[in-house]
């Protein structure tokens, strides 16, 4: 459920934040912002224009401040809205939007300890980034854009800024939102950016899970999607390829509910969510490939006849070029893709049934006593003296599985995110 009691006063902040309406950008204004904006460029082509413009605001964003005010600070994310919240005094069918619920509870924690807590639009950064009405039409017209494609410079430069943000963040990362939508900043660039930088435990959900989604799963999987690790790698929503914020992520992070239902046992359910997690992880890099290696064990051990699929080379290296090149250098290049089908740990035989312990990084040993001592971990396994062949790393991956045909409501604020 909810992680930090939220105090009355706190959503009443918050409903007074979203009721204020701000002051309507003048067409001055934001001529008078466009041209700072398009100084030197606005004589280029349409396209080079607008790839010079993107460029320029990527480069605006990531020089913004957003370091942490104290070592100690904690960080909120957020995105969409809230919505009949269980534990929340909210009217029935309210909506608040979470960003200002972020900042009315950051405000409410610094009240009492001052830099306890930040949200992005209260940076130095995300102030000076919001003085730039990326997302107000006023200034879309200003720099010469349409609708959609002042759209995408206004999400580029946010996710920028977003990117910067989570990368500083050291301390508990307070997430504003039930779950991940894959059309989320919060999804492909904040989550993604605290997971490979090895950060994943410190991701914390503020608001429970959808149980009502997961009502036809066994009660062990309901846990499972509700744990704060899947909820920060996992996604359930429908998807579309041709989606403008469609990318190799959305793919590898979703999860088909009436796929994983329709699986006979807790232990098949299991291995499915942790199937979906182990190719999120592959996706993050080599920071993560020992949490690849171990989400392939557990899976093997709970359905051994299974073949696992992580993202494919393709998708692996599209993934690549979302990290800085030193983040990759300690370990070497990403891994490639790999099959997990056929024999997974010689000389051993597996039972299924038996439930899986907290696995170990495994090495193989040669033969007879030595296997039994290395195998000695992992519950329903019973060692065979049999030569040890080591596992074929090099198999070609079957196919993702495809989008399911019937789509999701994802509570688009039309902030772009």
């Amino acid at each position: 459920m909810i992680q930090a009691h939220i105090p009355d006063r706190v959503l009443d902040n918050a409903r007074d934040r979203q009721r204020t309406v701000e002051p309507e950008l003048t067409e001055a204004e934001a001529k008078r912002i466009a041209r700072g904006l398009r100084e030197g460029i606005d004589h280029l082509p349409e396209k080079e224009y607008r790839e010079q413009l993107h460029q320029r605001l990527r480069e605006f964003a990531s020089a913004q401040d957003v370091d942490l005010p104290s070592p100690d600070t904690r960080s909120t994310f957020w995105s969409y809205r809230l919505e009949d919240h269980p534990q929340i005094n909210s009217e029935p069918g309210e909506e608040l939007h979470s960003m200002h619920m972020a900042a009315a509870y950051t405000e409410a924690q610094n009240s009492i300890v001052q830099d306890t807590l930040r949200y992005l639009e209260g940076t130095p950064g995300g102030e000076a980034l919001g003085r730039l009405h990326l997302w107000d039409t006023e200034m879309q017209d200003a720099l010469d854009l349409d609708e959609k494609a002042g759209l995408s410079l206004a999400y580029e430069a946010w996710g920028t800024l977003s990117e910067k943000y989570a990368a500083k963040t050291e301390n508990e990362a307070l997430f504003f939102m039930g779950e991940l939508n894959p059309g989320t900043v919060a999804y492909q660039t904040e989550s993604r950016q605290l997971r490979q930088d090895g950060k994943l435990d410190i991701i914390q959900f503020m608001y429970p899970a959808p149980a009502q989604k997961y009502a036809d799963l066994a009660p062990e999987t309901q846990e499972l999607m509700a744990s704060q690790a899947v909820r920060a790698q996992v996604h359930t929503f429908w998807y579309d390829e041709s989606d403008p914020k469609y990318t190799p992520l959305t793919k590898a992070g979703h999860l088909d509910l009436k796929e994983l239902a329709a699986l006979p046992t807790p232990e098949a359910q299991r291995a499915a969510v942790l199937e979906v997690c182990a190719r999120v992880a592959t996706m993050d890099g080599p920071a993560r490939a020992a949490d690849v290696e171990k989400l392939i064990e557990e899976i093997k051990v709970l359905r051994p006849d299974h073949e696992v699929t992580l993202p494919s080379v393709e998708d692996q290296q599209w993934a690549a070029g979302l990290r800085s090149p030193e983040k990759d250098s300690p370990a070497g290049p990403p891994p490639v893709a790999v099959s997990t089908h056929g024999q997974y740990l010689p000389g051993v035989t597996v039972n299924a049934r038996t439930g899986p312990a907290p696995l170990e990084a495994l090495t193989l040993p040669a033969t007879g006593a030595a296997a039994t001592q290395a195998h000695s971990f992992l519950p329903g396994v019973t060692p065979q003296a049999k030569p040890v062949v080591a596992p074929n790393r090099t198999d070609t991956p079957t196919a993702p599985p495809k989008a399911p045909p019937a789509p999701e409501q994802s509570n688009d604020t039309g902030m772009g995110v």
